[in-house]
């Protein structure tokens, strides 16, 4: 599968690694695979360093929000329909990339 190979040599090259907490207050650790503007909207993708539940070749969007102090946000898409038009956008990037 060669999305599967890109995906991963993309994570490998951009080693940028953000700590996130989850509800617990536990501190989780993910790779930045890719920020990317979908429809005037911000969306971050990430890899957990720890893949627990994940496959090696899976991620996790995040819409990017702002809380009333400017903060950043980070809230878990879980429409399926736009997971599937993020992920399409991200092949599209991916691909641009190539090409390049």
């Amino acid at each position: 599968m060669a999305e599967n190979k890109n995906f991963n040599e993309e994570a490998e090259e951009n080693e940028e690694l953000i700590v996130l907490a989850d509800d617990e207050g536990k501190e989780i650790e993910f790779r930045h695979i890719a920020t990317l503007d979908y429809k005037n909207e911000w969306y971050i993708y990430l890899q957990p360093v720890e893949l627990e539940d994940m496959e090696d070749d899976e991620m996790i969007i995040f819409h990017i929000q702002s809380d009333e102090e400017g903060n950043d946000i980070f809230q878990p898409v879980e429409d399926e329909d736009l997971l599937n038009a993020l992920y399409e956008e991200y092949l599209k990037e991916v691909e641009a990339g190539e090409e390049e």
